[in-house]
This record gives structure tokens, C-alpha cells and sequence, in this order.
């Protein structure tokens, strides 16, 4: 009898044929783990914002100005523009507010954009999901929207109404 060493030709067809079976089947799987990492960040950065839009209201509030259409509060050390007591749409407003790395050393993580308009708003999204550039995190119009992920927050108009924020999460993410 013949001492056999290695596979034959068969076996050998037979793992490969198993082991594209399984890629296939769990190729996808692995796949969406970078969307839903994406979804999970601007869930993140929602709280975020939302925890910085109580906080200056609550310090407008103590403060007394909380009514009044522009106003300024400080917050670590820095004022933060207020309309209604909820931060500005902008660089000094929510941007200062939440403070999440739009400063030019983090800005490889979190990018904005500040479009004016009634309400004026900011449009906040993970600089990975983003085309285009920008400086000191501040980018271009219509490079995030495109991104089809991203936070929109968008400025109080008036006493009785706050100011609000979306999550744009189409098939970007």
C-alpha cells in the first residue's frame, strides 16, 4: 500500500467550494458593521447636541435671558451665541456648544456646515461620510447634504419655539 501525502483534488474542491458558500453568506454581515457604526455616531453626537442645547438653556435661564432673541453665555470658558436661550446656528453658537472636535486638531473626525436661511441651521456630519473640503472642520454648501448622513439643527425662531434637531440617515450611511 502507497503511503498518501496531502489532499486530493477532490477534497480540495470540496473546502473551496465550502469556504465561498461562507463568504458569501457572511460577507454582508461584515459589510453593514461600517453603516451602523456610522448610525450609531450621529445617535452620539444627537445626545450631544441635545445635552449642550439643555445646558445653555439652562444657564440662559439663570441668567435671565433666556427670552431675549440674541444673547451670549459662558460656557468652559467660552461665550456661546444664544437665540432664545438655545445656541445659535453657527460656529459661535452650537459648534462652541457642543465642542465635539470641529477645532482644527479633531477635524478628522466631525465636520459642519452653517447654512443661513429662517431658521438658519447647521448641517454636522462624520468627515469620513463627506466629500469635499473645508477649514477648521467648517466645509463648503452642499458637500454633507450630499452625504445623505448627517444632523441638521436648526435655531429657535421665537420664545415658544425651541430649537430643534434631525438625523438624515438615507443610504449614505
Amino acid at each position: 500500500m502507497r503511503n498518501q501525502k496531502g489532499f486530493t483534488l477532490i477534497e480540495l474542491i470540496i473546502v473551496i467550494v465550502v469556504l465561498g458558500i461562507l463568504a458569501v453568506t457572511a460577507a454582508p454581515q461584515f459589510i453593514n458593521f461600517s453603516s451602523d457604526a456610522r448610525t450609531s455616531s450621529l445617535k452620539g453626537m444627537e445626545g450631544s447636541i441635545k445635552g449642550a442645547m439643555q445646558l445653555t438653556y439652562s444657564k440662559a435661564a439663570i441668567e435671565g435671558v433666556e427670552a431675549d432673541a440674541t444673547a451670549t453665555v459662558s460656557v468652559k470658558g467660552t461665550n456661546v451665541s444664544l437665540v432664545y436661550g438655545y445656541p445659535d446656528a453657527s460656529a459661535t453658537g452650537i459648534i462652541e456648544a457642543v465642542d465635539a472636535g470641529f477645532a482644527a486638531d479633531l477635524t478628522s473626525d466631525w465636520v459642519y456646515e452653517v447654512v443661513t436661511g429662517t431658521p438658519d441651521t447647521v448641517l454636522m456630519a462624520q468627515s469620513s461620510s463627506v466629500t469635499g473640503s473645508g477649514t477648521d472642520g467648517a466645509y463648503a454648501s452642499g458637500d454633507i447634504a450630499s452625504s445623505e448622513c448627517y444632523l441638521t439643527y436648526s435655531a429657535a425662531t421665537g420664545e415658544s419655539a425651541a430649537a430643534t434637531i434631525a438625523v438624515t440617515n438615507e443610504d449614505g450611511c
